[in-house]
């Protein structure tokens, strides 16, 4: 039950794996003819591309192979494939995000930035549809299509709904108390797996729907971390009886406004800690840089992508460094665009990353860091 690492969704490890690599960003919606034959021509258009840039036959084979469209989803939708040493390390659906033309790179290290930007600060989060007799809980991400992992309690129906099944078997009373107790083993049951996933995956929120009854013995029994972060709707798509478009929209909702309070918690975060006496966040891109360098950026938050930029990627720490700089130590492997160095930067620093819209940073600042002790003690 791993969650993805880190806020952005990227895993730091594949910017340690040798490459070189290959990475695609591609449109994959279908739903129209103009669509359907993008989607025919894509394979050879990425592998022109790749071929342009010197790619191995081996990773373009690969590359071509994982062109395909994303069937039975709903349009805008895009696809990220990144492959190294002729395989598919990582092939993803991004869900409400278009792509205009194919973005296709092969570099020393993976170009990760479609993907870290369209994950945004994805969080986990759980929908557990619940009845009397059992529910399903589902592992979801707020900026990746479809179900991570579903989990299942199933107990008899007919266990569920003893007094009606064998009238007169027992006094009503008693039958009635078995009944219910039978509901309440069950939602207990839902209960701790709800906890257990939500802990182990540091989901942020939980929604509840289902059976009135049910949902909220299952609420009832949380552990408290798990109840505070619990919403409840009222509809009940394990029996049919609900529009499953107008669910899915309720659940979206939620998750919204959950990362609406996130981006701007962490405005007013920056704004003060920039005119903290000892500043414990910075503004500007040259300022940025320098705190990744002297890792001392805890999270690097994009307003604007800064690709007017570009930067050295280096072998070893301090991971990046400005065009011309003199080097000490570490060698340069090249220079490419800042926003691809710089995420690199922020994953081999053990930072976090941010994506926001534009206008959110104190100043308009484009792009800002918060630091792990204040700027002044650094000195």
């Amino acid at each position: 039950m791993a969650n993805r690492a880190g806020s952005s969704g990227i895993d730091a490890t594949l910017f340690r794996q040798e490459g070189p690599w290959c990475t695609a960003f591609v449109d994959a919606s279908l739903g129209t003819t103009a669509a359907q034959e993008a989607a025919d021509a894509l394979p050879d258009t990425v592998a022109r591309l790749l071929k342009s840039q010197q790619a191995s036959a081996p990773d373009i084979d690969a590359m071509r192979a994982a062109m395909h469209p994303a069937e039975g989803r709903p349009s805008p939708v895009s696809r990220f494939v990144a492959v190294c040493d002729g395989q598919v390390v990582l092939d993803e659906l991004v869900q409400g995000v278009k792509t205009e033309a194919p973005q296709v790179d092969c570099s020393e290290f993976p170009n990760l930035v479609p993907l870290a930007r369209a994950h945004g600060g994805q969080f986990p989060y759980l929908v557990a549809e619940v009845g009397r007799d059992g529910g399903e809980v589902r592992l979801r991400h707020s900026a990746v299509a479809g179900v991570a992992e579903e989990y299942r309690v199933a107990n008899d129906r007919d266990d569920a709904h003893h007094a009606r099944r064998v009238p007169g078997r027992y006094e009503e009373s008693k039958n009635q108390h078995q009944t219910a107790e039978v509901w309440r083993r069950n939602a207990d049951e839902i209960a701790r797996l709800v906890d257990e996933v939500a802990r182990d995956t540091r989901a942020r929120l939980v929604v509840l729907s289902g059976d009135t009854k049910a949902r909220e013995l299952v609420l009832s029994q949380l552990a408290e971390p798990t109840r505070a972060l619990a919403v409840t709707l009222d509809q009940h798509t394990r029996t049919g009886g609900a529009d499953a478009t107008a669910v899915e929209k309720e659940v979206e909702a939620h998750v919204a406004a959950l990362l609406a309070e996130d981006i701007r918690e962490l405005s007013e975060r920056i704004s003060n800690q920039v005119n903290a006496v000892q500043p414990g966040a910075v503004l500007g891109f040259e300022d940025v840089v320098w705190a990744l360098q002297q890792g001392q950026a805890a999270t690097v938050v994009v307003a604007e992508f800064q690709d007017d930029h570009s930067l050295l990627a280096l072998e070893g720490e301090p991971w990046l460094a400005s065009e011309g700089a003199d080097l000490q130590g570490s060698g340069a492997l090249g220079s490419w665009p800042a926003p691809e160095v710089l995420l690199r930067a922020v994953a081999m620093t053990d930072a976090s990353i941010r994506y926001v819209p534009a206008g959110v940073l104190p100043g308009g600042a484009g792009i800002a860091a918060l630091l792990r002790w204040p700027k002044a003690e650094a000195a």
